[in-house]
Parts: structure tokens; sequence; C-alpha cells
């Protein structure tokens, strides 16, 4: 059977391995070269020196690699008996989205700060684009572009316009915060909006009013930080779900950097209940898309845990050994745990194999983690929860799960307001025990001690650097000087937990 190399060179550069029609490696170049976003994906190609691919795929998402691919490969030594040479930012996006949705048919939306480029000269770039497939079929239902000059051609819509990604990098900028996600974190510490006319429409669609975002600037020392930032938010969920309501109660999957934004995921529900989102929807999941779309690979996605084993030969021979419920009883008496174990979890979301947790009762969690992490004091905490107590702490609205941490949902009850957002929402992952037996195992006990199915969970890194990927990664980051209340790394797999002196010599 086909064995299949995908690999992407825009920011957030990946590679996926397809063999026998099943993704058995995916990755992302961040994870191994330590720079977020990093565009570099010749760094994902050393584990391949040697390898002979039935066909390898290169999209070619970025017009600032110059690189010749082929000798790219070739330097590595990596054979092949054919090499496909592809563009198609979008599309791939909205590959990846369906054919891991386990929908047989379903619209499609992607949206994101630029994606690929209609006219390299002009620099007409993606914006949102709407698809429709149907089992290994599809079609284009428009694309809208950024462009200086405005018209219609077929399918496709010319705007002179912000992005809507580029909208909200422009604001994080703006406002000197960490991510987009800053954004979106803050905007929901008031209901207050400005009287700003952001956006109008053209065509149908929306277009910026550029001289009211530029206006923002020279405003900035008069506007309220997070009446600004609901400013922007309400903006994006206005235009996000008029296209939405247009498809009301299809099936959708949807896909792209914007997607990140899990409230706007949330408000969605409201209008489209059978909503597939994307947990790869950044530029990472452009080569996944290609590779199972050219290899006709269409499975229902199950877990993110597809990247790299642990080399646990590294470690001293220290540390303690210990049981789930021995770091239950840590955590419950309010000490941050690392857990770290099995193949890295791909996305943007830690998921309980590169994860920081802590006890969801302590009022206090998300300004310790938030700490612990360099992180603004007002982002919100995550929280994972045992599967079978879903609906008793959430309202999950027509979603019976949610695996990949891509909503936020109304909070029930009131002893977890340490991962209670000041608007009584959590952003919420549900796992079974077959999804992940050693963290489910550990939440287990913690239940059993304090009657609370939940821990708090947040990504296994200091911010602005990617998730740990490497076992060396954990170790120097448990380390690292700034971490004065993060004091334990546990590895449920060697059922060791080693603590900061473990590694002193």
């Amino acid at each position: 059977m086909a064995h299949v190399l995908a690999i992407q060179n825009s920011h957030n550069a990946s590679v996926c391995e397809i063999k026998d029609n099943r993704v058995i490696y995916f990755q992302e170049a961040e994870r191994l070269n330590k720079v977020k976003k990093s565009p570099n994906w010749s760094a994902l190609l050393h584990k391949y020196s040697g390898y002979n691919f039935d066909e390898i795929i290169f999209v070619h998402s970025s017009s600032e690699d110059k690189q010749n691919p082929e000798q790219v490969f070739k330097d590595f030594s990596i054979k092949y008996t054919k090499f496909n040479y592809v563009t198609g930012h979008h599309f791939y996006h909205a590959c990846c989205a369906f054919y891991n949705s386990g929908f047989k048919e379903s619209y499609v939306l992607v949206a994101d700060c630029n994606g690929g480029y209609f006219n390299y000269d002009n620099l007409e770039s993606e914006l949102i684009s709407l698809y429709y497939f149907k089992g290994q079929r599809f079609k284009k239902v428009f694309q809208v572009y950024a462009s200086e000059d405005e018209y219609i051609k077929g399918k496709d819509i010319f705007i002179n316009t912000f992005s809507l990604g580029n909208f909200y990098t422009y604001v994080r900028d703006v406002l000197g915060m960490q991510e987009e996600g800053s954004v979106m974190g803050l905007s929901s510490y008031t209901d207050e909006t400005y009287p700003i006319n952001l956006f109008t429409t053209k065509f149908n669609h929306f277009k910026s009013v550029q001289q009211s975002i530029f206006k923002i600037l020279e405003q900035k020392p008069k506007l309220d930080d997070a009446i600004l930032c609901n400013t922007i938010q309400t903006e994006l969920e206005n235009i996000i779900s008029k296209y939405v309501s247009n498809l009301k109660n299809k099936n959708l999957c949807v896909s792209g950097g914007v997607f990140q934004n899990t409230v706007l995921n949330s408000k969605l529900l409201d209008i489209s209940p059978n909503l597939y989102v994307d947990p790869f929807c950044d530029d990472a999941g452009i080569s996944m898309g290609a590779a199972l779309f050219h290899t006709k690979t269409k499975n229902k996605l199950n877990d993110l845990y597809l990247g790299d084993f642990p080399n646990y030969t590294i470690l001293p021979n220290r540390g303690e050994q210990i049981k789930h419920k021995d770091v239950a009883k840590l955590i419950s008496n309010k000490n941050i745990v690392a857990i770290y174990q099995g193949r890295n979890e791909l996305g943007r979301r830690a998921l309980g194999n590169r994860s920081f947790l802590y006890d969801p009762r302590d009022s206090f969690a998300k300004e310790k983690l938030n700490v612990l992490k360099n992180r603004e004091w007002f982002r919100p905490a995550a929280g994972t929860m045992l599967h079978e107590h879903r609906h008793d702490w959430f309202d999950l609205k027509s979603k019976n799960e949610s695996s990949f941490m891509s909503y936020v949902f109304q909070v029930k009850k009131n002893n977890i307001l340490g991962i209670t957002h000041v608007d009584n929402s959590c952003r919420i992952q549900t796992l079974k025990k077959e999804q992940n037996y050693h963290f489910y195992k550990l939440i287990e006990e913690f239940y059993n001690i304090t009657g609370v199915p939940i821990l708090a969970n947040t990504s296994f890194n200091l911010s602005g650097f990617p998730l740990v990927n490497s076992v060396d990664d954990a170790i120097e980051v448990l380390m690292h000087e700034k971490n004065k209340s993060f004091n334990f790394i546990y590895f449920p797999e060697l059922s060791k937990i080693f603590s900061k002196q473990d590694f002193y010599d």
C-alpha cells in the first residue's frame, strides 16, 4: 500500500505521513526547533533521511520560501517515486476539516489571516472560502480575496479589506498583548462595545473601514482595553455568524486560524448545531489536509496523539515510584504538576500528554498558572473532565463531547472557580478512558478525593514557546529559573514523579 509524505512551507510548517491509508505521524516544525510558528519545514525531514516514499506532496504556501523542494529532499537522501507540487492553502484547510470530521457530506468554511494567492503580482490573497464536500467530490461555493481592485470573477470576490485574522493581529499589537487569543480572553470582562464602524459590506461580504481601524491606534490612550477587545470580538462574531446563518442546520466544518477563537465557535453552535471545528485549524493542518485528500483517506479523528514518542532513557535513575492517587493527592494539596507521557498531542491545545495540571477548586488557579507561564493576568484556564460527568457540570449545547477543547461552555456548578472565566464559561476537554488511560485514571483519583471530576489543564510550555516535545524540553521547563511554583513532572508510563532536585548534579 502507498506510503506518502505531505509537507507544507507556510508559517507553522508541518509534515504528515500516511501509510496504508492511516495517519501514522504528524508534526510541526516549532516542536522541534522551539521557534513558535516556525516556517522551517526542512527541520521536519531529519527523521526521514534515507527513506523511500511512493509519493511526496509538497504544498507551496509561502511566497517567501525560495528553496527548491526537490533539491532539499535530495540533500536529505529522501527518495520517492512521485513528487507532487501543489498549491491550495484554503482548500487543504477545508480537506483537513472535512476528511477528519466523520461527516458524509458537509459545507466547509475557512477563514484566516492570509491564504494562498490568486495573483502573486497583485498579492491577492485568500481571506474566506466556502466549499461543499460529499464523499470524494467537492465544489467551491465562493472565495473572498484581499485586493486593491474590487470586482467579481465567477465564484471569486475581490475586496479591498483587512482579513479577520490580521484584524486581531493588529489589535494585539496595538494593545501590546502576547497573542491574538489575549484579545478574546480580555473581551469577556465587559458587555460594553464602542460605537466604532469597523466593517461594512461589499458584494454581500465584509469590508473593513480602514480609517476606523487605523484610528484605534491614535485613540488608544483614551480607550478601555476590555471594551475595545469586546468590540473586536463582537464584530468577528457578527461577520462569521452571517455566513453561518445561511447554512443553518446543515453539517458545517470550519478551519483556518480564525476558528482558534473558542468563544466564536461556541456561539456558532447556536446557529449550526452540527458543527465540527478542525483541531488543526492553523496552518499546520494544511499538510494533513493535502495528505488526506490525495490519498483519499477519510476517517473520523478520535485523538490528536500523533507526534513524537518520548525517549525516557535519558532520565536519571532517580525520581519516586508513585501511583495515580498519589499524584492526585499532590494536586488536591495545591501543587502544580506537569504530566508528560506518550506521543505529543498536536494542535493548539494540551490534552493530557504535555500539560500543566492543577486543582480547579482553588479560586486563584488561573492566576497561579498565568504567573507560572508568564501569561497575562486575564487569560482563562481550561479544564479536562471525565466524560461521563460532562452534563452535570457544563451546558454542552448540541455537543455530546468536546474531545479537542474547541469550545467554551457555561459552568453549572460554583466550586470550580479556578477555571471559571469571568463570563461563567470554561474551555473544556471531555475525556474517555480509551482516549488517554493514565490521564483519565489521574482525574478519576482526583474525583475520588475531592468529588470534582475535573482538573485544570493548560499547555506544558512557557509563554512564547511551543509545547514541550522531548523529555529534555520537559526538564528544561522544570528547571527554568522563573518557575518557582512548579516542582513536579509526572511520567505516568514510568509510574514515576520527578522534582527539581532529581535533576541537580
